[in-house]
Parts: C-alpha cells; sequence; structure tokens
C-alpha cells in the first residue's frame, strides 16, 4: 500500500512537470488551430478579399473606359455634325450670291477646289464676275484639311453616293466628303441626323459613308442639289 500511494505521488508529481515542460507557444500545429481559429484563418480571409476587391476595381475600370470612349464618340459625333450642317448653308449661299454651280465657277474643276471656293476665292474665275460676286469666307477655315476627320471636298452624286450624276433626268446632289472618320462617330452622326431605322444606312439618307480597308470610314453628307448635273 505504501508502495501504492508512492507511485501515485510520482504519477501526480510527473504529470504537471511533463505537461509544463510543453509550454503553451509548443501546442502542436493541429491543436493550435483548434485552440486559435482566427489566427489561423485570418491570412486565408485576407487574401480572398483582396482578390475580390481587385475584381471590383477591375470591372470598374473596363465600364469606366468603355463610358469614356462612349462619352468622347458622342462628343466627336455632335462636333461633326454642326460642322456639316455649317457647310450646307456655306454652299447654299455660295450658290445664292455667286448664281451658279460651284464647280462650274472654278478656275480648274476639281473636288478638292470646289470645297476651297467655299473659304478662298483665289480659285474662283473671273468670268461673268463670279469672283466678284463671291461675298465670303462662307466656311471658318484655313484649308482642306479637317482637324479630326481627313481631307474635306465636294462631289457630284445621285441620291445614294456610289453612282455618279448623268444627264438621264436623274437627281444630282453636291456631297461633302470626309476621308477619315472612325465607324462609332459615324453611326452617332448618323443617327442625329438620320435617326434609326434605315435599311441601308451606308446608301440611304442624308449621311452616307464607304468602308476603308484600314477600318475607318469615308462620309458623304448631302448638302445641297446641284444646279448642274455634271462639272
Amino acid at each position: 500500500m505504501k508502495k501504492d500511494k508512492g507511485l501515485r505521488r510520482e504519477e501526480r508529481e510527473e504529470g504537471p512537470m511533463a505537461y509544463s515542460s510543453c509550454g503553451v507557444g509548443h501546442i502542436p500545429a493541429p491543436l493550435s488551430s483548434i485552440l486559435y481559429p482566427q489566427s489561423s484563418q485570418r491570412g486565408a480571409l485576407f487574401g480572398l478579399d483582396a482578390r475580390i476587391a481587385l475584381a471590383i476595381f477591375s470591372l470598374l475600370a473596363v465600364v469606366a473606359g468603355v463610358s469614356m470612349v462612349t462619352n468622347i464618340a458622342s462628343s466627336q459625333a455632335k462636333g461633326l455634325v454642326a460642322e456639316l450642317v455649317d457647310s450646307g448653308k456655306a454652299v447654299e449661299a455660295f450658290h445664292m450670291h455667286v448664281k451658279d454651280d460651284i464647280f462650274m465657277v472654278l478656275e480648274e474643276a476639281t473636288e478638292a477646289r470646289a470645297f476651297q471656293a467655299l473659304y478662298d476665292n483665289s480659285v474662283i474665275a473671273e468670268a461673268n464676275n463670279w469672283r466678284a460676286r463671291w461675298n465670303g469666307p462662307y466656311l471658318n477655315v484655313a484649308s482642306n484639311r479637317s482637324a479630326s476627320f481627313g481631307d474635306m471636298s465636294l462631289v457630284k452624286r445621285q441620291a445614294d453616293h456610289t453612282k455618279p450624276c448623268d444627264l438621264e433626268g436623274n437627281l444630282c446632289f453636291l456631297w461633302l466628303v470626309y476621308s477619315r472618320v472612325k465607324p462609332a462617330v459615324m453611326n452617332e452622326a448618323n443617327e442625329i441626323l438620320d435617326a434609326s431605322g434605315e435599311q441601308s444606312p451606308a446608301t440611304t439618307g442624308r449621311l452616307q459613308w464607304s468602308q476603308e480597308a484600314d477600318g475607318e470610314q469615308v462620309l458623304y453628307y448631302r448638302v445641297a442639289k446641284a444646279l448642274v448635273a455634271v462639272n
């Protein structure tokens, strides 16, 4: 009995000593995760939050970029439409003052010179008082080069800009041409001038276009009826 009591006393004494020698800081990993679950999950949760935030910011950046491009195209389209309308008024005023077809009064009848005649009377012949009757400039420009839409000129075409004027009784119009317009700007301008619902918007309405190999488009805007069918 004395031996048993001595053994029990030794077990009791050794038990606490063995436990305390481990120390709280040396608790095995599985046991640590049970006792302190928040510390083991904090890093994983932080990483997940960071990925979610990054995904949200990336999505917002894409949406903002698309919105910015759309706003730029819309702003450019409105500026383009204003230029087209002003050019139409300029051609009408030119014809009213000079009293003859714009192509017929040029020293050299070219499409570039026809547009130039709206702001520079040096290209107009002096015969028949054409140059004397000129009361321009009709446009506030100094060259045929647009700041945003390429080169400008005037051409004669039928109601479909792809068809040249003829002497067979088909109506002939003067068309203002811009040589380089982005499709997004063209579509916005077409919505403003011709509205939606056209079956063939590239060849019908006041605003038409042809596709270029580089993806941009040549704009045709019908400004007025031609006084003479041929140049």
